[in-house]
């Protein structure tokens, strides 16, 4: 404690060490809401694009360069083999501690998942989706009224009709004009 012209300084006694003022900033692309109704603008004078839908259309346009679409066409031939013999993807649980019976339960969902996708037919174009837009969106259609039947069906989303949005909340803790940001929902 300091005392200056009759001031009296004081640290703050906080009762939880892990108060935070600001929220982790994340390199996700979410767009952070505040919950509370305050509005601002932003104006961008970089003249970078921001948002996940100019991003996409960027990278969009530059595969369509005929040097980036061989490349790309390189890279997704490597990534996928098409095979008669064999499926052109698997999956390797030797390094989980799980028991045989689970581990062929999850083998039996992925090759379901894959027959869902038409991955046979499919898998060239879905990886290239993925390769170019950096992003790949699908709807998991299942039964409301038997769900233990799971996915029955994969719709995919355009990754531009889509956006990840992350709300806050802002608190002023009690005698203090610090705002305590606290996440409410994800989605």
């Amino acid at each position: 404690m300091a005392e200056l012209f009759g001031f009296k300084f004081e640290r703050a006694k906080s009762s939880d060490s892990q108060d935070k003022f600001t929220e982790p900033s994340s390199d996700d692309g979410t767009l952070e809401v505040a919950g509370g109704g305050f509005y601002g603008q932003l104006l961008d004078t970089d003249g970078r694009q921001r948002t996940e839908a100019d991003l996409i259309r960027r990278y969009r346009d530059i595969a369509q360069q005929p040097e980036c679409d061989s490349a790309i066409e390189d890279i997704i031939n490597e990534g996928i083999v098409s095979n008669e013999r064999d499926q052109a993807v698997d999956i390797v649980l030797d390094r989980i501690m799980y028991t045989k019976k689970i581990k062929d339960r999850i083998r039996e969902e992925f090759d379901t998942v894959l027959e869902l996708l038409d991955f046979e037919t499919k898998g060239h174009d879905i990886f290239r989706r993925w390769y170019v837009d950096g992003r790949l969106y699908y709807h998991k259609v299942i039964d409301q009224k038997n769900p233990r039947q799971g996915i029955q069906e994969l719709r995919y989303i355009e990754p531009n009709k889509i956006r990840k949005v992350k709300e806050t909340e802002k608190k002023i803790k009690p005698g203090t004009s610090i705002e305590h940001i606290q996440t409410k929902n994800e989605y």
